[in-house]
């Protein structure tokens, strides 16, 4: 997987939840508590940025079943 092409896959599954633009490997999407404790629960890990905002950080040589597997869980709230 291409650089910043994990980052752009989470985008995508964000959807309308996209707060900025895709340009590295970084994701600012709208999240509900009850949504972002969701995914934790399914073993996820990502960071609280502001109110009702989370953060995704995508690793250069993160293995692409990983960010597959978070896309679909990120798409299917």
């Amino acid at each position: 997987m291409g650089k910043g092409a994990g980052a752009q896959a989470l985008g995508k599954a964000a959807g309308d939840r996209l707060i900025h633009p895709v340009e590295a490997n970084e994701v600012f999407a709208r999240m509900m508590p009850d949504e972002a404790a969701s995914l934790r629960a399914k073993g996820f890990d990502f960071y609280d940025w502001a109110e009702g905002e989370v953060r995704f950080v995508v690793s250069w040589d993160q293995p692409q079943a990983e960010i597959a597997a978070f896309a679909a869980a990120i798409a299917a709230l």
